[in-house]
């Protein structure tokens, strides 16, 4: 490539990528209600790709395949309707009940601390050091707890459209199952053929990410979910369902998951008593480990490819944007964020 016409590719791409964040600047709320079903459908389309897949290796159509795990998707939920969610919606609304009494009580025990401090013999300045150390702390824990579920219920706020328009997202991911080949074949189709193969190995790599998170995080955090509100229900600690539930879901953020779901069912318990708090404690320490031993070895194949810099960098910033979900989801995005950019550069140069 002469040196004309890269400086032509350079300039092309610049623009580009100016007029593309400009636009996502200004209409970036519409994008994401447009882009909302994909997702939704690219989601179903990952999770249930292993399952139609083998019914097509056993002589049974695409399609037939599709329509017959819906049909056992809507029974499972229509089961877990009748008899799971109840439990589940009781344990909820008596934990929002019983909330503030619980914050009272902390309260309580976090004043009479202060008092302690207060009345003891240690130097006035160690006394302010350590009141300073406190207020900062919790100042910084309050503004970061209430942006970070100030996003998160903007965001739940948003996936009511989510729940309106499910069926929608359950055809498109149809098609998108039905069809991969024909799209497949459609989008490379607008690719020059010099760059096809660079596209198909960024493809292969991006579908291995997704997969990776998708099928492995969601079946893993599922299984720890079942697994912590076995335990927590073994112990009988308050709110199981929805303790255990909160664990499974934050044991997808890295690094931070598990230290995360595990304090919601450590506080709890221990408004039930120490005992009962050590034994929480317990619980999550043991399936922390069958999961690091066991499950997760098994599930999840590989790694994203991401320094644990990176990684918390990831969390961190996806928790600012968009709250619990962003956090979520905010590693498997900067992964795929580097292979593109990765393969943006190795263009380039």
């Amino acid at each position: 490539m002469t040196k004309t016409k890269k400086a032509i590719l350079y300039i092309i791409l610049i623009f580009l990528v100016l007029g593309t964040a400009v636009f996502f600047y200004f209409y970036i709320d519409k994008i994401i209600k447009i882009l909302y079903p994909f997702f939704i459908a690219s989601l179903i389309a990952y999770i249930i790709y292993p399952l139609v897949i083998r019914f097509e290796r056993k002589g049974v159509k695409r399609s037939v395949s599709i329509i017959l795990i819906y049909i056992f998707i809507a029974l499972t939920l229509i089961f877990f309707g009748i008899y799971v969610m109840p439990e589940v919606l009781s344990n909820g609304k008596e934990l929002f009940k019983t909330l503030p009494n619980i914050t009272s009580s902390y309260r309580e025990y976090f004043n009479n601390c202060i008092s302690k401090i207060k009345a003891s013999k240690w130097p006035p300045e160690v006394k302010d050091l350590i009141f300073n150390e406190i207020n900062y702390g919790a100042g910084f824990l309050q503004v970061y707890a209430a942006r970070v579920m100030k996003k998160t219920l903007s965001v739940l706020a948003s996936s009511i459209v989510i729940m309106l328009n499910i069926v929608l997202s359950m055809i498109i991911a149809y098609y998108f199952l039905k069809d991969a080949e024909v799209l497949k074949n459609s989008t490379l189709m607008l690719v020059p053929k010099k760059m096809r193969n660079d596209v198909i190995n960024t493809g292969r790599e991006l579908n291995s990410i997704a997969t990776h998170f998708i099928q492995g995080q969601l079946t893993t955090a599922l299984i720890v979910g079942i697994m912590e509100t076995i335990g927590l229900y073994l112990i009988k600690i308050k709110y199981p369902f929805v303790l255990g539930l909160f664990g499974g879901v934050a044991n997808i953020i890295p690094y931070f998951g598990p230290f995360l779901g595990a304090i919601p069912a450590v506080a709890v318990a221990l408004l039930q008593s120490p005992y009962k708090a050590a034994l929480a404690a317990l619980v999550f320490i043991v399936v922390q480990q069958i999961d690091n031993a066991f499950i997760s070895p098994k599930i999840i194949e590989g790694k994203l490819g991401l320094h644990p810099v990176t990684t918390i960098l990831a969390v961190l910033v996806g928790g600012e944007f968009f709250g619990i979900i962003g956090m979520l989801i905010g590693v498997p995005v900067a992964a795929m964020l580097k292979v593109i950019l990765k393969k943006i550069i190795d263009l380039i140069v």
